[in-house]
């Protein structure tokens, strides 16, 4: 077994999908020798792992090329997470576009100037959802990535946070191939496009629907009719793809290159609300997220969105999210074909299913969230 010989910065390590990052750094790739983050918020290990490896925390602003160039000094790869998620209603598209996009555009240009040799780019499968024959709602079935493209006019279904992917997104696989300044090699880039994470630090997606459901005696309301179906990936799954991606870059950048990837895993596709449920249930207590027994019809709910909506504008009040999103998300059906993830970066979930449900029960039922 070869030395460990790499550097590999994180941006956004202290977040969510960024701590599973690091922890499989520590714990699986034993090509790492030092592992950096570049965060606003000082890395703190949440998820109490075993640290074998030296572990660098940066704390600056991606947006701030003074702030993080020195973070990106001596980096062999970028795995590049940070962003700001954000689901309000109006979109804060001014400060979306300056994290998301501005920053992406930033960490290009540092690993350019610091002749790193790789990028991996966390995506979203958001960037794809377009409203299928300009209606309402998503349906993706079983596609691959040169079928479910991404729209060019930018017209998605989540407005403002996908829009911004997408347009980061598109700089990322754009600067594929480009010289670094020095003139000694080239910058290969990846796009990973993982749909929603679940699992152990999720800050949003279900302990969101908990919060909705105890603000309702505990049930959650159905609606966008009868429901779609959406797959949604176990966080370690979803990290491991992006070392995976590390490591095809280095052994055989043309191959992948350029590309955007969905991420998926073995979690079956249902309805959002049905897996929240799922996962909020212990054997000795009722699940946090139980509902209703009935629900709202489809175009019911678009029209009770869409008041929401025009309310808040005209009363210039800002929604945690966007109701005819949430309305158009939850009717659309999702399932993305993983095979140039499976063939080009030979990836396959390494947490079961039955794994990654124990894991994520254990978080959502305690009392953290």
């Amino acid at each position: 077994m070869t030395s460990p010989w790499e550097v590999v910065l994180v941006t956004g390590g202290s977040g969510f999908l960024g701590q599973h990052i690091v922890k499989l750094l520590q714990e699986q790739d034993y090509a790492v020798k030092e592992i950096r983050v570049l965060d606003l918020q000082p890395y703190v290990n949440k998820l109490g792992h075993e640290e074998y490896k030296p572990l660098h925390s940066f704390v600056g602003d991606i947006c701030d090329v003074e702030q993080s160039r020195e973070a990106f000094r001596g980096v062999h790869c970028v795995i590049h997470c940070a962003a700001l998620v954000s689901y309000n209603f109006p979109p804060d598209t001014t400060n979306l576009c300056e994290t998301n996009v501005t920053g992406t555009q930033v960490v290009i240009s540092l690993c350019v100037e610091q002749s790193v040799s790789r990028l991996v780019f966390c995506s979203s499968i958001e960037v794809t959802l377009t409203p299928y024959l300009r209606g309402t709602f998503s349906v993706i079935v079983n596609q691959t990535e040169s079928k479910a493209l991404p729209p060019d006019d930018d017209f998605l279904v989540i407005p403002g946070y996908a829009v911004s992917k997408l347009r980061a997104e598109r700089l990322v696989l754009a600067a594929d191939g480009r010289r670094h300044v020095n003139g000694t090699g080239h910058l290969r880039t990846v796009a990973l496009r993982p749909t929603l994470l679940y699992g152990e630090q999720d800050p949003r997606l279900i302990p969101a629907l908990i919060r909705f459901a105890e603000a309702n005696a505990g049930r959650l309301i159905k609606f966008a009719g009868a429901g779609g179906k959406q797959q949604v990936t176990y966080v370690g799954n979803a990290a491991w793809a992006h070392l995976r991606a590390k490591d095809v870059l280095l052994l055989r950048p043309s191959g992948v290159g350029g590309l955007p990837v969905f991420i998926t895993d073995d979690t079956p596709a249902c309805d959002l609300l049905h897996f929240a449920q799922r996962v909020t249930s212990s054997v000795d207590a009722p699940p946090r997220c139980l509902l209703t027994r009935w629900y709202v019809p489809s175009l019911l709910a678009y029209l009770v969105a869409f008041i929401l909506e025009l309310i808040a504008s005209l009363l210039r009040l800002r929604l945690p999210f966007p109701p005819r999103a949430v309305v158009s998300y939850l009717g659309s059906i999702l399932y993305y074909n993983r095979l140039r993830a499976a063939i080009l970066l030979e990836y396959s979930p390494i947490f079961t299913l039955d794994e990654s449900n124990r894991l994520a029960r254990k978080y959502y039922t305690s009392d953290i969230v």
